[in-house]
């Protein structure tokens, strides 16, 4: 029984590999899209580009967000990213085909108004069965639940018969991808761990460690601090703040996030700030296997908002909430705005009880809220 299953699945890929390849031929050019910029999407990105060129396809990466995580900055400035990576602002609104890796979601708000046609989509993340649906004979989707993007573009490579060379930016990026989605292989499946092992033998060792050993500058402890000191508490629930920040700086509430969690006393940690003067933008992390984070999220913020869970049990998720600018925007009544969103803040998170989600949603819109489903967004 075991052979046979065996086969079927090599059957599988074999069919996988060959439609990628059918999708491939006659393109000049490959535009890839990563909503977000952190190591899987970067090495999943640097991945398929590696792919495209042994096809002679040209393929630019364009990305969403910035560069604030201290270790996406050692990414960055070790291997020149700014080289190869381009801001989406950048890119020609007349271009709509392309490639969309570590998402699947074409309605992503953080996409800044761009329509994309994605004739390629790579993805690890839970997403509805229908998106699946919209697969033909024009596009490929490969959207399976392992730990990282990457492993998934590790295996198009091999079965593509693509080789690495030795100490390579792709392979190096591509394991490092594996390693820090996988939570240090701890949140791996079986197929992660393959094809790291397969890709580590490639990498540059060195540079591996010191981009995963990454330093955190100072503000990232005086924002820490600015969470312990504010913090409340309630039934193993802790919501806190940073106050205001800048986009550059936003990263820091996951990094805060994770920490705050690993508490033994907490099973729902929450952390957000007012971003730019312009939105709040929440950071949540959840231990509890009998709360559903994304419905726990998206019934107090609306559509905007997204989780998954890890194979640890930890369940990782956020949301962004537009505030209103213009006239109510300002320093003179900033200490007044961040009180009003503190107050919500918290009595979404340890006094809320429920109430109608169409109500919910309906309030939100009045406040200007996005309405994309964003699962990545702001893990």
């Amino acid at each position: 029984m075991t052979g046979f299953v065996h086969v079927c699945l090599n059957n599988t890929m074999t069919e996988r590999v060959e439609k990628f390849k059918k999708v491939l031929t006659g393109l000049h050019s490959l535009p890839i899209v990563i909503t977000q910029v952190d190591p899987d999407a970067i090495g999943s990105a640097v991945l398929l580009r590696y792919i495209a060129m042994t096809f002679d396809i040209h393929a630019d990466i364009y990305y969403c967000g910035h560069f604030g995580h201290p270790q996406n900055r050692v990414i960055y400035t070790l291997y020149d990213l700014g080289s190869i990576l381009i801001p989406i602002s950048e890119m020609p609104k007349e271009i709509q085909i392309c490639a969309l890796v570590d998402s699947s979601q074409v309605n992503d708000s953080r996409l800044e108004g761009r329509i994309i046609n994605p004739i390629i989509i790579i993805d690890h993340h839970e997403i509805d069965a229908k998106i699946k649906e919209d697969e033909n004979d024009n596009n490929f989707m490969w959207i399976d639940r392992v730990g990282a993007s990457a492993t998934l573009l590790v295996e198009l490579a091999f079965l593509l018969n693509i080789s690495f060379t030795k100490n390579s930016q792709e392979a190096t990026l591509g394991v490092l991808a594996i390693f820090n989605d996988t939570k240090m292989l701890l949140n791996a499946t079986e197929r992660d761990v393959t094809e790291y092992s397969r890709l580590l033998e490639y990498a540059d060792k060195d540079i591996f460690r010191h981009i995963y050993n990454y330093p955190l500058p100072q503000r990232y402890f005086e924002y820490f601090k600015d969470a312990v000191e504010g913090w409340r508490i309630k039934e193993a629930i802790l919501v806190t703040s940073i106050g205001f920040i800048s986009s550059k700086d936003a990263d820091q509430l996951s990094i805060i996030a994770d920490n705050l969690i690993r508490m033994t006393e907490i099973q729902l940690a929450v952390t957000w700030a007012i971003v730019d003067n312009t939105n709040v933008r929440i950071s949540a992390r959840c231990t509890d296997p009998s709360i559903s984070l994304y419905d726990f999220l998206r019934e107090r913020f609306g559509q905007n908002c997204g989780a998954k869970t890890s194979m640890l049990g930890i369940a990782e998720g956020g949301a962004v909430i537009k505030l209103p600018t213009g006239f109510w925007s300002g320093d003179e009544v900033s200490g007044e705005l961040f009180a009003l969103v503190k107050r919500k803040m918290e009595f979404l998170m340890l006094e809320y009880t429920g109430t109608s989600l169409k109500d919910k949603e309906k309030d939100l819109e009045v406040c200007g809220e996005s309405k994309n489903n964003n699962e990545n967004n702001i893990m």
